[in-house]
């Protein structure tokens, strides 16, 4: 039976194969890289919406934490946060408590591959994680 961490990653990554892609609006007091402290500010601003946490899921196993709102009344999710690309991540919202998710994204606020890279010789990774290249090279040899 796995450890608590990898079946919730484990939910994640299946989840994700459905996940929607979250529209962006952003609000206009947030700041780039900042969603977490930007989707808070904004709850305790603005009426009508609750905060959600969550992971996008880049190339099938790569999650990084994420915080959207949703609008209480259509319960639609809206990514706030700006980015000056126009990405198209899945987002899977995190199903379980606020503690939960803070202890899960400790450590991992810069990705977490899922399953974890085991046995890749030095030099390999995700050269492009928006992509499944997952064993090129680094180097692009």
């Amino acid at each position: 039976m796995p450890d608590l961490t990898t079946a919730y990653f484990d939910d994640v990554i299946a989840r994700a194969t459905v996940a929607a892609v979250v529209p962006r609006e952003a609000w206009s007091d947030a700041e780039p890289n900042k969603c977490h402290l930007n989707c808070e500010a904004f709850v305790a601003r603005v009426v009508g919406f609750q905060l959600v946490r969550g992971w996008l899921v880049l190339g099938g196993h790569f999650c990084i934490p994420r915080s959207v709102v949703r609008n209480n009344e259509t319960g639609i999710l809206v990514d706030i946060t700006p980015e000056p690309g126009d990405s198209r991540i899945p987002f899977v919202e995190h199903l379980r408590s606020e503690q939960g998710f803070l202890i899960l994204r400790q450590g991992r606020d810069g990705g977490y591959a899922h399953p974890p890279a085991i046995g890749l010789p030095s030099g390999y990774g995700p050269a492009d994680p928006f992509h499944h290249d997952w064993a090129w090279k680094v180097d692009g040899s």
